[in-house]
């Protein structure tokens, strides 16, 4: 017996088994309930399978377009007849009518994808997750709310090429302003906010790795101008584009004075708000109490102190009237090197091709 069965039909059948006449009257009906039964179990998993593929177009299509629309107006159908089934069983057949029409809505969908790539995906997700950190960050604090910078990480992980961060960097502003209207902003003080919260962190090292598959400072350059309007903080860490040696600048071949130059052609004095922050970690462990940012403010060619004829960070370490490193360290090793330490040509006596004169060392003691 279906859980559907009306109770007419039971006392029906049970009138009909008190009558051995009737009998045959009684095993078609059965019958003919039995195969009702089946279909409703087939209809059943008709309605589970229409609504998974329902689900999926509706997921898959645009907000507020005309296949949208559609589906929505075939929802309201299948509901109101789904009721009228639950309600009187023999609606099996009106309710299997709608369903095949909604198969027929759902063929008719266009451009409906099911499938996404890994990387629009992943800026999806990540987009709505900086956008809710930031909003509430926003309305937490106001004007001292904390910035989202999103960093690109070492070349050859996902999303860490600049259109990669730039587009979500882009993704995370326009879900922030449309949620940010929704609080109550307008649309221009939800513009300025987005710009000034979300942004990118471009570490110079981590994309100076793209390197090892043939790219050049040139790919380097226009990665760097793609990504240049977007950015908030740069992390200053060298290489030589194989591994991620976290060296202080100017000790691998990471473009940074090319790149400084593109800042400054792109954001103008803004430029210089841009925070820049060293990331030497593996030096630092290597090289214990040898600090990366001496040898960084020399990379720059910054002066030691803020007044006039100060003396430059290049001009100290033993590298006296060296050049900045935008034209290179300059002389490497100092003749002083060699007389104090005694590790070259200058120790020599004269007769040899040295400079220190009233001494051999091939007798060992003082010429009298």
């Amino acid at each position: 017996m279906s859980r559907n069965e009306p109770k007419q039909y039971k006392e029906y059948i049970d009138t009909l088994s008190k009558d051995p006449s009737k009998k045959i009257f009684k095993k078609i009906i059965e019958n003919d309930v039995n195969r009702i039964n089946y279909g409703e179990i087939f209809i059943r998993d008709a309605y589970t399978n229409f609504k998974e593929l329902f689900n999926q177009a509706y997921n898959a299509t645009e907000k507020e377009n005309g296949e949208r629309k559609k589906l929505e107006n075939l929802k309201k159908d299948v509901a109101e007849n789904l009721e009228k089934y639950k309600n009187d069983p023999l609606k099996i057949y009106e309710f299997a009518d709608t369903l095949n029409n909604g198969i027929k809505v759902l063929d008719s969908i266009k451009e409906v994808k099911i499938f996404k790539k890994v990387e629009d995906f992943a800026i999806e997700k990540s987009a709505e997750t900086f956008s809710n950190l930031a909003l509430k960050g926003y309305s937490k604090f106001q004007e001292r709310a904390p910035i989202i910078s999103i960093e690109n990480p070492p070349a050859g992980s996902g999303l860490s090429r600049a259109d990669e961060i730039e587009k979500l960097v882009l993704k995370s502003r326009e879900k922030f302003i449309e949620k940010a209207k929704e609080s109550g902003l307008s649309e221009s003080e939800a513009k300025s906010q987005a710009e000034k919260l979300i942004g990118a962190t471009w570490d110079v090292g981590h994309i100076n790795m793209i390197k090892k598959s043939g790219y050049t400072d040139e790919d380097l350059k226009s990665q760097f101008r793609k990504i240049a309007p977007y950015i908030k903080h740069i992390h200053l860490s060298d290489n030589f584009g194989d591994d991620h040696a976290e060296l202080p600048m100017g000790m691998g071949n990471v473009p940074m004075p090319e790149y400084e130059k593109i800042l400054r052609e792109k954001l103008g004095d803004k430029s210089e708000e841009i925070k820049r922050i060293i990331e030497a970690g593996d030096w630092i462990t290597q090289f214990q109490g040898a600090s990366p940012f001496g040898m960084t403010l020399e990379s720059y060619g910054s002066p030691v102190y803020a007044m006039k004829m100060s003396p430059y960070w290049n001009q100290t370490h033993g590298l006296s009237g060296a050049p900045s490193y935008f034209s290179g360290y300059g002389n490497m090793l100092p003749d002083v090197h060699f007389s104090t330490y005694g590790a070259g040509f200058s120790n020599l006596p004269t007769e040899l091709g040295g400079q220190m004169s009233g001494r051999s060392r091939l007798s060992g003691n003082p010429i009298e």
